[in-house]
């Protein structure tokens, strides 16, 4: 997305990946700043120079100066990004990465395809589901991590990518072109055990989020939904011009959305406004889900649900992020962000480190504490490690009689291959990258299944 220089742009996440939105107007350095204070800056930068014992770059000394200036201001949400992060944000804020279109995750071998993005370069390259990727350009996926691979595998629009894979017994060579990828913030469907209730889950707040709101909800009506659940748990904010503008679809016009307090604009209020969506309004029953990690831009929306829509929200107090930053581009390399404002809820409450507090409470169950697995070595009997406390915790959870000794003994791999005949892994009874990845979205599945805060918001809305 290309951006004026002489903009700045409002920022509302709690990511330094995420998102961007509301163009404000520049910021004028103010005229009284004393220039003088610059002069030890510049002694330093001439110091370096002329004198560190290795050429340095003068873009990476004043890359460096300020990002001293930004670091030193210690806040986690202000930063300098150039190069490749500013990249990396810029396709974020509007949804979309350039790359070569699969969903993927580690195995044994390499890096395996999950799902290929319909039109994408790996669709039309012929890329299926369950094809091992071996090599990206030169580097071996061996023992390559998701991340390493994600990163090789986007860049920018055009250029190509080399890939190396395996499908069964055939190893072959695709050469891609990059292409930009939309990806989608919201999806919907209908609740299998009632068809009335529509449930959307909102991922994060992204320039085509409110239409791709009201479209769901259009879907979903058009299916036979008469009520809905709005899921942002785990949405960690987004473009603050999009959570105004999803939350005025549920609520009465005029009503309070939320207020941005700065120093140098003192308070604009927002409301639900009839210039939002062609003025469509949402006026079925709906319950909003929010945890722990629903942050900035969610928690305006979730906010005003509650507090001007008067509707349920349910689960855990959300992060608590209630400031905004600004983006300001300095050249066509960079750009840094910095705190410059706070927001207030319809009631004018300040949520910043308390978060949301939702109208029913309802928690996570216990094994969602699970940390993930953080090795990829096999493991066999009597093997110790903390992975293997891990898969007992899982193993436990998923209703297997095993300990939490963090020791594979005989009971343990006796569980696990059970475990693994059940569920059509390898049954060798060893802690093995697939092993793991199957463990961890058995468990997915049950925590999906066994969802308290969509039980509860059923109930809830079973009563309206």
């Amino acid at each position: 997305m290309k951006r004026k220089f002489s903009e700045t742009t409002l920022i509302l996440s709690i990511g330094g990946s995420f998102l961007v939105g509301m163009i404000l107007t520049f910021i004028v350095l103010n005229s009284r700043f004393n220039f003088s204070t610059l002069g030890d800056i510049s002694q330093v930068y001439q110091n370096i120079n002329h004198n560190y014992y290795q050429k340095v770059s003068p873009k990476q000394l004043k890359n460096g100066a300020i990002k001293g200036m930004v670091n030193s201001l210690d806040d986690p949400y202000s930063q300098f990004l150039a190069d490749e992060e500013q990249t990396s944000f810029n396709e974020d804020i509007a949804s979309e990465i350039s790359g070569i279109g699969v969903t993927i995750e580690k195995a044994d071998q390499g890096i395996k395809i999950v799902s290929v993005v319909k039109n994408s370069p790996a669709q039309k390259a012929g890329l299926r589901v369950n094809d091992l990727i071996t090599k990206i350009a030169s580097h071996s996926t061996n023992k390559m991590s998701t991340e390493k691979a994600t990163t090789l595998t986007r860049g920018k629009k055009g250029t190509k990518v080399k890939l190396q894979l395996k499908r069964q017994q055939l190893t072959f060579n695709k050469t891609l072109q990059r292409q930009p990828i939309k990806v989608p913030t919201v999806s919907g469907k209908l609740l299998t055990d009632d068809r009335m209730i529509g449930q959307i889950t909102i991922t994060q707040f992204s320039e085509r989020t409110a239409k791709e709101l009201q479209q769901q909800v259009k879907k979903l009506k058009n299916k036979g939904a008469r009520k809905l659940i709005i899921d942002v748990r785990s949405n960690n904010g987004g473009l603050m011009d999009q959570a105004i503008e999803a939350a005025s679809m549920f609520l009465p016009n005029g009503r309070n959305i939320m207020t941005l307090a700065s120093r140098a604009d003192g308070n604009i209020t927002y409301k639900a406004s009839s210039k939002y969506l062609n003025n469509y309004k949402v006026k079925l029953p709906t319950v909003v889900l929010v945890d722990k990690e629903t942050a900035s831009a969610a928690e305006i929306f979730a906010a005003a649900l509650q507090q001007s829509g008067h509707l349920t929200v349910v689960g855990e107090n959300t992060f608590g992020k209630g400031v905004a930053q600004t983006m300001t581009p300095l050249n066509d390399t960079s750009e840094m962000k910095i705190t410059t404002a706070k927001w207030l809820t319809p009631n004018h409450d300040w949520i910043n480190k308390k978060g949301l507090s939702p109208n029913v409470k309802v928690k996570y169950p216990s094994y969602m504490n699970i940390k993930p697995f953080t090795d990829t070595q096999i493991l066999s009997l009597n093997s110790h490690n903390n992975d293997v406390k891990i898969a007992q915790q899982i193993l436990q959870a998923l209703g297997y009689d095993v300990p939490k000794s963090g020791v594979l003994d005989d009971q343990t791999v006796q569980q696990l291959k059970l475990w693994q005949m059940q569920n059509k892994v390898d049954p060798s009874g060893n802690l093995d990258v697939s092993t793991r990845q199957s463990l961890t979205q058995d468990l997915v599945k049950k925590a999906q299944a066994d969802d308290p805060m969509q039980q509860k918001a059923v109930t809830i809305l079973k009563e309206k």
